[in-house]
């Protein structure tokens, strides 16, 4: 596939935070495809509700714009090995096919099922984190629409939104733990991140490779 594609990135920072500011634009350095845009935060005494603020407003702009898809990224998004440009464009193309509302880079955990799929994306019921988000124009009105309490956090309202979500196997985006997190204190906890995400790759794994070897079985018989 050849790569002419942009895909208009909006990447929510704080100003203040400029150790985040540097990290997020050094995953994105060289990497043509993504049209980067970055976008001051709102500001909220709930940091949750801050984060969904911000996401609101991407979304219009995204409108006003008359984008077809877009990349929510958080400052804390960082790109595993697993990323590669071709496999990237084909599997958004591919959630797009299935009428996906957004097809996610990677999760920390928070799933019950999964269902993997042969062209390589996974269909996933609920999940933690929105560090990386390709989302679908089909979706942008909803997410405008949707109430959010002092109670609610973002992954938990894009989970319960939609059922039609997907999330890349092998995850190309982690969260990269900084030491401190608006949205959970646990997150406050030096090494609780990199635990919990270890934590939903293992188990990632087992699902996968246990769908895979039962294809395999089934193809063989």
């Amino acid at each position: 596939m050849e790569n002419n594609i942009t895909i208009p990135t909006y990447i929510i920072n704080i100003p203040k935070r400029k150790d985040r500011l540097e990290h997020i634009l050094a995953q994105f350095d060289g990497k043509n495809e993504f049209d980067v845009q970055v976008v001051e935060a709102s500001v909220h005494t709930n940091g949750a509700v801050g984060l969904w603020m911000s996401i609101c407003r991407v979304i219009q702009m995204a409108i006003e714009s008359d984008e077809d898809v877009i990349i929510l990224c958080e400052d804390d998004h960082q790109f595993t090995p697993y990323y590669d440009t071709e496999k990237f464009l084909s599997a958004i193309y591919e959630a797009h096919r299935l009428g996906a509302s957004f097809l996610l880079g990677g999760i920390i955990g928070g799933y019950s099922n999964m269902l993997p799929l042969q062209s390589g994306i996974t269909w996933i019921d609920t999940f933690w984190g929105t560090q990386f988000v390709v989302v679908f124009r089909s979706f942008f009105e909803t997410i405008l629409a949707e109430p959010f309490s002092e109670e609610d956090v973002a992954d938990g309202k894009f989970s319960e939104m939609t059922s039609n979500k997907f999330v890349m196997y092998p995850m190309i985006s982690i969260q990269k733990e900084f030491g401190y997190s608006d949205i959970t204190a646990l997150y406050n906890v030096d090494g609780h991140l990199q635990h919990v995400i270890e934590s939903a790759i293992i188990r990632m794994d087992k699902i996968h490779e246990v769908y895979h070897s039962l294809s395999f079985n089934s193809v063989k018989q």
